[in-house]
This record gives structure tokens, sequence and C-alpha cells, in this order.
């Protein structure tokens, strides 16, 4: 109770505790301040990253996406459809192997 007393009645400041202690409040007050600057810091980069997970689980998904496209766009069948309009056409004979008979001198 005695403690609380000198604090509220000033005696406190009268004895100068509070002055020669100066230097360690300055400490801890500029520790409070780093504390704080830290959990903004913090707060901004969970902030960013859950950003940035985000922005990565979108591209996967436009991936999936690009990926089942060219799957079906390069199905065999599809193409032979696609090159028939150039007047291509699929060979039906398998190809013939052409190879040179060594000559014997």
């Amino acid at each position: 109770m005695t403690i609380i007393k000198t604090i509220f009645s000033g005696e406190m400041f009268k004895k100068g505790v509070v002055l020669n202690n100066i230097p360690f409040l300055a400490f801890i007050t500029f520790l409070m301040l780093v504390y704080v600057a830290y959990g903004y810091h913090v707060d901004n980069t969970v902030h960013q990253i859950s950003k940035e997970s985000k922005k990565g689980d979108q591209l996967y998904s436009e991936l999936q996406s690009v990926q089942e496209m060219y799957d079906r766009e390069s199905l065999q069948s599809k193409i032979a459809e696609e090159t028939a309009e150039w007047g291509l056409y699929e060979s039906i004979d398998p190809p013939l192997i052409i190879s040179k008979k060594a000559s014997v001198n």
C-alpha cells in the first residue's frame, strides 16, 4: 500500500528515483517501440504471404485448365481433322525403309 501511496503522492519525484533512472526508462520505451514496429512488420509479411499464396493457387488453376485444353486439342483424331482442311491426310500405309546395299570391291 505504501508503494502505491508513494507513486500517487509524488514523493518518488522528490527523491529523484525517476530522474536517476531516465536512461533505463528511455531504453524500455525504445524496446516497446521496436516491439510494436516488429508486430506491424510481421502482420504485413503474413498478409503479403497470404496474398501471394492465393495468387499461386489461381495460377495453378489456370495451368490445369490450359493443360486440359492442350490435351483435348492434341488428340490424334483432332489433329487429323484440322490437317484435312489443308489437304493433308493420315497415311494408311506403313513407311518404307530404304537401305543402300554395301558394294563389295
